[in-house]
C-alpha cells in the first residue's frame, strides 16, 4: 500500500496531489513514457480539454496492462503550453484519481514534440502484489 506524506510542518498542498508517497519495500514499479492525446485510431483530438481527458484514457489503459489502476500511481508530471491549463489539470486529477493524490508537478513549457500536442503526461505507479 502507498502511504501518502503531508507533514503539518511545512504548508498543505496547493491543489490535488500529495507532497510524498512511500512506496513499500517489494513493490513492482511501472514507468509510464510521455503520454498524449492521440486515439487509438492514430487521431488528435482538437482542443486542451479533449487532449487532456484523452491522456487519461491513455494512462489508464498502460496502468491495466500492468495489472494496476489510478491508485498505485506515485507520481504524475503534465506538460502544458500555457500556464492557465493549470485548472484544467486539477480537475482532470480530481475527476480520475478517485480521491488518490500522488506527487505531482505541473511545468509549463514552450513547446512539446508535435505542433499539435498541447498537453503531455508522464507517470510512475508502484504495485505490491
Amino acid at each position: 500500500m502507498l502511504t501518502a506524506h503531508n507533514p503539518d510542518t511545512i504548508s498543505p498542498p496547493v491543489a490535488f496531489y500529495s507532497h510524498g508517497i512511500e512506496v513499500p519495500a517489494g513493490a513492482r514499479t511501472l514507468h509510464i513514457a510521455g503520454v498524449v492525446g492521440v486515439t487509438p485510431e492514430g487521431t488528435m483530438p482538437i482542443g486542451f480539454e479533449a487532449q487532456h481527458r484523452r491522456i487519461w484514457l491513455n494512462v489508464i489503459e498502460v496502468l491495466k496492462s500492468a495489472d494496476m489502476g489510478v491508485e498505485d500511481l506515485v507520481r504524475l508530471n503534465v506538460f502544458s503550453l500555457d500556464p492557465a491549463d493549470v485548472f484544467m489539470v486539477s480537475e482532470g486529477r480530481q475527476e480520475f484519481l478517485n480521491g488518490h493524490k500522488p506527487v505531482s508537478t505541473y511545468l509549463a513549457v514552450k513547446g512539446l514534440a508535435r505542433p499539435e500536442f498541447l498537453v503531455e503526461m508522464d507517470a510512475v505507479a508502484c504495485k505490491v502484489d
